[in-house]
C-alpha cells in the first residue's frame, strides 16, 4: 500500500517538475488577472490619447485651411495692386496727355478751335463744358484708382499681420500635436510590451495546465492499473467540463444623403488590417484615413480629417441622428459630450447597427455595433 501511494506521489512530483522545468516563471513575475488589468488600464489610457491626438490633428487642420485662405487673399491683394498700378500709370499719361492737347491749337479739343469752330454762343458755352468736363472726368478716375490702391495697399497691411498670427497658431498646434503624437507612440509601446508579455504569460500558464493535466491524468492511470481496476463506478473522477456556454443574443432630419453603398464591401476588406495614426491605406489606417482610402476607390475625394468629413455632411444638410434613417455607406461620427464642433471618430455605417472603424491602436479595423448615446454626434452621407 505504501508502494503503491509512493508510486504515485512520485509520478506527480516528477511530472509537476517537468513542467515547471519545461516553463520556468520567475517568483517575482506578475499574476496574469494583475498584468490583465494592466493591460486594459494601459489600452485605456492609449484610446484616450489617440483621440487627443484627432482632436488635435483635426484643429491643426482648420488652422492651416485658414492661413492658407490668407495667404491666397494677400496674393489677390498683390494681384490687385500691380492691376491698379498699371490702370494709374495709363490714367496718369492719358490725363497728361489731354492737359498737353488743350494747349495745341492744331486739334480740335484746344481752346482756340473751341472758340473758331463754334457757330454761336451757346455752341461756344457747350464745347468748352465738354472740352473741361473731360479733363475732369480723366483727373476723377486717377484720383478714383490711386484711392482704391491705397485701401488695398492698407488691406495688404492687415492681412500680414493676419497671417502672422495664424501662422503663430499653426506652429504652436503642430508642437502641440507633436506632443500628443510623441505621448501615442510612447503609451502605445508601453500597452504593446505589456500585452506582449501577458500574452506570453498565459501562454506559458495554458501549457502548465496541459502539462499537469497529462501528468495527473497519467497518474490517476498508474493508480488504476495498479489497484486492478475493474470498471469501479468510483473511478471516474477525471472531472467533465461545465462549460455555461450561454448566448447573449441579445432633430428632425430624415434624409441621411445618397452613399454610394459599395463602399461597405471595400470597407469590409480592409478589416483585420492594422491602426496607424495619420495614415491612409493601403496596410494601415486611422479612423479618417479610413474613410478617405475607401471612397477614393469610389473615386470620391475626401478630406482626411473627422472634422472636416463631419463639416462635409453637416454642411450637404444630410445630418442624422437616428439609426432608422443610416443607409448602408453613410459615416458616423463621435465628439466629445456629442458636440458635432469636437469631432475624435468616424466609421462606415454598414446597415443592421454595425459599422466598420479603424478603432486604436492594437486593435485596428473592426466591425463593431452601433450605440447612439454617450458621444454620438449623428451620421450621413458626404456625397
Amino acid at each position: 500500500m505504501h508502494s503503491k501511494h509512493t508510486s504515485r506521489a512520485l509520478t506527480l512530483l516528477v511530472s509537476a517538475a517537468l513542467a515547471l522545468g519545461t516553463f520556468p516563471v520567475s517568483a517575482l513575475a506578475t499574476p496574469s488577472s494583475e498584468l490583465q488589468a494592466q493591460v486594459n488600464e494601459a489600452y485605456s489610457t492609449l484610446t484616450q490619447y489617440a483621440n487627443e491626438l484627432e482632436s488635435a490633428s483635426n484643429e491643426l487642420y482648420q488652422l492651416q485651411q485658414d492661413l492658407e485662405s490668407t495667404q491666397h487673399e494677400i496674393a489677390q491683394t498683390e494681384d490687385d495692386i500691380a492691376e491698379l498700378e498699371v490702370k494709374l500709370e495709363e490714367g496718369q499719361e492719358k490725363l497728361s496727355e489731354r492737359l498737353a492737347e488743350s494747349y495745341k491749337q492744331d486739334t480740335s479739343s484746344s481752346p482756340l478751335s473751341v472758340i473758331v469752330g463754334a457757330s454761336d454762343f451757346e455752341e461756344l458755352v457747350t464745347r468748352f463744358y465738354y472740352a473741361n468736363r473731360m479733363i475732369d472726368y480723366d483727373s476723377e478716375l486717377v484720383e478714383e484708382v490711386k484711392s482704391t490702391r491705397e485701401e488695398l495697399q492698407q488691406r495688404r497691411e492687415d492681412l500680414a499681420e493676419q497671417e502672422a498670427e495664424q501662422q503663430q497658431l499653426v506652429e504652436e498646434q503642430e508642437q502641440k500635436t507633436a506632443e500628443i503624437q510623441a505621448k501615442v507612440s510612447e503609451q502605445q509601446a508601453y500597452y504593446e510590451g505589456l500585452d506582449s508579455e501577458l500574452q506570453q504569460q498565459l501562454a506559458e500558464e495554458e501549457a502548465r495546465r496541459a502539462a499537469e493535466e497529462a501528468a495527473r491524468q497519467e497518474a490517476e492511470q498508474a493508480d488504476r492499473e495498479e489497484q486492478g481496476n475493474n470498471g469501479d463506478s468510483n473511478a471516474d473522477n477525471s472531472g467533465g467540463n461545465s462549460n455555461g456556454g450561454g448566448n447573449n443574443n441579445d432633430s428632425s432630419n430624415t434624409d441621411s444623403g445618397n452613399a454610394p453603398s459599395s463602399v461597405v464591401d471595400i470597407a469590409l476588406a480592409q478589416v483585420g488590417k492594422g491602426y496607424v495614426f495619420a495614415t491612409a491605406g493601403p496596410n494601415t489606417f486611422d479612423c479618417s484615413g479610413l474613410v478617405t482610402y475607401c471612397y477614393g476607390q469610389m473615386g470620391i475625394s475626401i478630406t482626411h480629417s473627422s472634422q472636416a468629413q463631419y463639416n462635409i455632411v453637416a454642411g450637404k444638410g444630410h445630418l442624422v441622428y437616428s439609426t432608422s434613417y443610416l443607409s448602408p455607406g453613410d459615416l458616423v461620427f463621435w465628439g466629445h459630450g456629442g458636440s458635432g464642433s469636437a469631432i475624435y471618430h468616424v466609421g462606415i455605417y454598414i446597415g443592421g447597427g454595425q459599422y466598420v472603424h479603424a478603432s486604436s491602436p492594437g486593435v485596428g479595423v473592426v466591425v463593431s455595433t452601433l450605440y447612439t448615446g454617450g458621444n454620438f454626434a449623428g451620421g450621413g452621407s458626404p456625397v
